[in-house]
């Protein structure tokens, strides 16, 4: 294992990796929700539909935790596949996405022209200020 570099992590966060969102429910057990996100240098965006299981469970338990991670595909190094990945822990706050502004920013990070309809319905903005960032790579 070695730290990533801070261009191999921007670039990470730029690609159109779809991350991970691990939640926890009332008895405890986590869940994993793929989802896609924006990193604004400060803070990690995310988008939902109000209503959401993932969201109920960050209203009672804020404490969330987001993986992105790429493999090298067909790349092997002692029998591993190389992959590099971001870990980040922290809480969750969501409020409204006003306008739709930050759905529409995600959408253009992984879609290609406008939402398209999307933003009538009502979504969620998930902020995730990271308490604990790692980046790794695994060789």
């Amino acid at each position: 294992m070695r730290a990533l570099r801070r261009a191999e992590i921007a670039g990470l966060l730029a690609s159109d990796i779809v991350a991970h969102l691990a939640t926890i429910d009332a008895a405890g057990y986590p869940h994993v929700t793929p989802i896609w996100f924006l990193w604004d240098q400060q803070a990690f965006r995310l988008t939902s539909w109000a209503g959401r299981p993932h969201l109920r469970r960050i209203l009672a338990n804020p404490r969330v935790g987001l993986v992105i991670d790429r493999e090298v595909v067909g790349s092997r190094d002692g029998g591993q596949r190389p992959n590099r990945q971001v870990r980040v822990i922290g809480d969750a706050e969501l409020t409204i996405d006003a306008d739709g502004v930050w759905t529409q920013r995600i959408w253009e990070k992984y879609g290609s022209g406008p939402v398209l309809g999307e933003v009538e319905r009502a979504r969620m903005l998930i902020t995730i200020t990271p308490d604990r960032f790692v980046a790794i790579a695994s060789v």
